[in-house]
């Protein structure tokens, strides 16, 4: 039992080892609530060019499409094969909205569920239903509010299609084509100390600061990768994607990568981090959602992702407009939205444009609590702007889910568009780039510096809360103002947190007592280190080796002082240390009754699904009939199903799971009822036998208890018995009650007689004890019409 009980942690050690603190840091945890669906009176403007997207609810497996048609079978289905296909509907299509394959897409969701410790959504069950062109807007709206009546359908609605965040000032200028770039490094201002940038050249001073190993993954539209500030012309960094040729998606895309990755040489700008790797995805043939899923599928743990996207919302009916008002975040829409979480869940940092749209996202008549990030939260940084005096451009979106701001009021220089100077694509400048399009390249920037960074000093990654925490602890604030945009990372401060202390645990989970080896780390000369273990121990070494001996969730901090400063860092309830436990309880019925058994846990974590399974061997002739979670603290989980059950062998399984997609919490940490499980006794048992309740599990079904990111299997130490009430009164050897039961009693209570066997057969009256009252019960209930004896106690 005990090796079967550890293997059940092996996934979740090698997880915890490598993943680091995950959310530890931050303050807003990764949260997906179902989605809210709306009824469309109108047909969104330009909904003619845009796609409808659906979809289907969680639970329902991953259903086949066959040609235009769902395979699934039920009444529902039927009405949903209708609206996407049905005689009237032919020339609709439907098809999965994205295209990677079911089984690595299956593989992303189980690795982000493990490594968030997080419910993720089923990507597979998006879907996009494709009209003719002859379908009117009414039709359009009409089949998205039938597909949002359907209960197996999550949601539907209308997306627009994306475009740049960006804004530019003035036309090229021609000039010599032999003539060399000069060098402009010096008004990038956006490259300086703080308060009037990033300071990134003090990141540049130390290993990793220049984003070398970390790959950045623009998606937008189009970019010339073939600019002679781009690593000298590196043509091989595209990853998928049909590019959109048209200027203003190429110039944008390039005055992009420009300020996070032109090449550091005598001519041109210089990228904050222009050491990344660059790669880039094109939403000319693809949704953002599925360009994102694809930079996953392209990429590696701590890798930066920039979607340098806005879309028409719903301010203005979802109008395409020129001067972007209206125009949101792309995770408005919840394919987006889903996507971004998973990445988020797999250690990617996404960094999001806020968008132009002079939209405050916290005006709950417009978009309810979906940028409230204790309502939903993706795990994007998203990027306000500002002017370069920190105060919000007149355009941006703002709100309290805008988490940092960098300049974009026309005065931003990089690559591309030409109206600084050029003689062709290849060597276009810019001094006007602007918008929330020309701030999230420098957060992206700044990301992969402190990514970088904290890879070369630690060896492991910073997650999408950890540098939040970073870029918002250690910063320059935003001018006052009425608009929320966040503040402007210091990387000085950031780089000396992430250089100065960091530490990781051979193990985050155990059964007490059990040991974890941590080891303190530092770019720093330090002078002293102060481990707190969360149990009220400490330590002041620093590798040193700590004994957990009582079961809860720690919390572990490191504090190191180097150069007469101190730095800490800290992960919430880091180390896990379990004595989790399903105890079965006794009980007792009379033959033909119902017996009901109650099953009780204990759990350190949180769960969200709970395997139960039930033997219930001996010679007490019962069968299972049912069970429920009334009163229990699983009382309010979605889904509750039998697994197994074998009437022959005597065992079944139960499965309780709190929900499928996030809509109900996992169990808290606690102790108390969990199951009630009921059974009939036949009519012929009897006292004298009885039945073993015992939970250690059978063939495969196992007693497992699964938290928000890995399973393991709670210790029973005992069993429980279930055995059949005597019936009291009846105290001879002979069955029923009659006068020589009365004759007994007086024997045994007067006359030294032999006592009832069982003894509490004499309890008549049900008192707990067995007296001369009994006897006075028994003469009333025989001769007087008294009540009955009672039947169990």
């Amino acid at each position: 039992m005990k090796a079967r009980i550890l293997s059940g942690l092996i996934l979740c050690l090698s997880l915890f080892a490598t993943a680091g603190s995950g959310e530890a840091a931050g303050t807003s945890p990764l949260v997906r609530p179902a989605p809210v669906k709306k009824t469309l009176a109108t047909a969104p403007v330009g909904i003619e060019s845009g796609t409808v997207v659906f979809k289907l609810a969680e639970g329902l497996g991953q259903p086949d499409l066959s040609g235009n048609r769902f395979t699934a079978i039920g009444p529902q289905w039927d009405r949903l094969n209708q609206i996407v296909a049905g005689p009237t509907k032919a020339a609709r299509e439907v098809s999965a909205h994205f295209t990677l394959d079911r089984a690595t897409m299956n593989e992303l969701r189980e690795a982000a569920i493990a490594r968030s410790g997080r419910p993720m959504p089923d990507l597979t069950l998006y879907h996009q239903l494709h009209f003719p062109p002859s379908a009117t807007p009414e039709e359009r709206i009409a089949a998205i509010n039938e597909l949002n009546a359907l209960d197996i359908v999550e949601i539907a609605y209308y997306q627009p299609a994306p475009e740049p965040a960006g804004w530019v000032g003035a036309s090229p200028i021609a000039v010599a084509s032999a003539q060399l770039s000069p060098n402009w490094e010096n008004n990038q201002y956006y490259l300086k100390a703080a308060p009037t940038g990033v300071d990134a050249y003090y990141a540049w001073n130390y290993s990793g600061g220049k984003g070398e190993g970390v790959k950045v993954i623009d998606i937008e539209g189009n970019w010339i990768q073939t600019h002679e500030d781009l690593k000298g012309g590196v043509t091989n960094f595209h990853i998928a994607g049909t590019r959109i040729n048209d200027p203003g998606w190429y110039n944008h895309g390039t005055a992009v990568l420009g300020e996070i990755a032109a090449d550091s040489n005598s001519f041109g700008m210089t990228g904050i981090a222009f050491d990344v790797n660059l790669g880039t995805i094109s939403v000319g043939s693809m949704s953002t959602a599925q360009a994102l899923l694809t930079a996953v599928a392209n990429s590696d743990t701590g890798d930066v992702f920039l979607i340098e996207l806005h879309a028409p919302g719903p301010h203005y009916n979802f109008e395409s407009r020129d001067d972007q008002l209206g125009y949101i975040p792309m995770e408005y829409w919840q394919d987006t939205f889903d996507a971004i979480l998973q990445a988020s869940a797999l250690g990617r940092i996404v960094i999001e444009a806020g968008g132009n749209g002079n939209e405050n996202l916290d005006n709950v008549s417009i978009y309810g609590d979906l940028f409230d990030p204790s309502y939903r939260f993706s795990g994007a940084i998203m990027v306000g702007a500002t002017s370069s005096s920190h105060v919000p451009a007149s355009f941006t979106n703002y709100g309290q889910r805008v988490d940092v701001h960098a300049f974009g009021t026309w005065d931003v220089y990089t690559l591309g568009y030409g109206d600084l100077y050029g003689s062709s694509s290849n060597n276009h400048y810019t001094a006007t780039f602007a918008g929330t399009s020309s701030a999230s390249p420098i957060i992206t920037g700044a990301a992969a510096v402190l990514q970088g960074l904290n890879k070369a000093a630690h060896g492991r990654i910073l997650y999408h809360d950890e540098i939040r925490y970073l870029m918002q602890t250690f910063s320059t604030p935003q001018a006052p103002h009425s608009k929320h945009v966040g503040p402007l990372p210091d990387l000085r401060g950031a780089v000396d947190q992430v250089i100065g202390v960091s530490f990781a645990a051979d193990t985050t989970v155990g059964w007490v007592p059990f040991d974890v080896s941590f080891e303190g780390s530092s770019g720093f000369e330090v002078s002293s280190w102060t481990w707190a273990f969360g149990d009220g121990d400490s330590a002041f070494v620093q590798s040193p080796i700590h004994n957990y001996d009582q079961a809860g969730l720690y919390t572990v901090s490191l504090q190191v002082e180097a150069d007469g400063q101190y730095r800490t860092a800290q992960r919430t309830n880091y180390i896990i240390a379990l004595a989790d436990s399903l105890i079965p309880s006794g009980a007792q019925a009379a033959a033909g009754d119902t017996v009901e058994v109650l099953i009780r846990g204990r759990n350190i974590t949180p769960l969200r699904i709970i395997d139960i399974p039930i033997e219930y061997p001996g010679d007490l002739p019962m069968s299972f009939a049912g069970y429920s979670t009334d009163g229990c603290r699983t009382d309010y989980f979605e889904i509750k199903s039998l697994s197994s059950e074998d009437p022959v062998g005597r065992r079944l399984s139960i499965r309780l799971t709190s929900s499928t997609g996030g809509t109900s919490p996992a169990l808290e940490p606690g102790e108390g009822p969990l199951l009630k499980v009921r059974f009939v006794i036949e009519p012929t048992a009897d006292p004298s036998q009885s039945a073993t309740i015992v939970l250690d599990g059978y063939s495969t079904y196992l007693p497992k208890f699964t938290t928000t990111s890995f399973t393991y299997n709670p210790l029973t130490p005992v069993s429980a018995t279930v055995t059949v009430c005597p019936p009291h009164g009846d105290v001879d050897p002979y069955p029923g009650i009659t006068v020589s039961d009365l004759t007994y009693m007086v024997n045994f209570l007067f006359r030294q007689g032999l006592p009832p066997s069982p003894l509490e057969t004499g309890d008549a009256n049900c008192d707990g004890k067995v007296a001369v009252s009994d006897l006075t019960f028994l003469v009333n209930y025989l001769f007087k019409g008294g009540a009955e004896p009672c039947t169990c106690l």
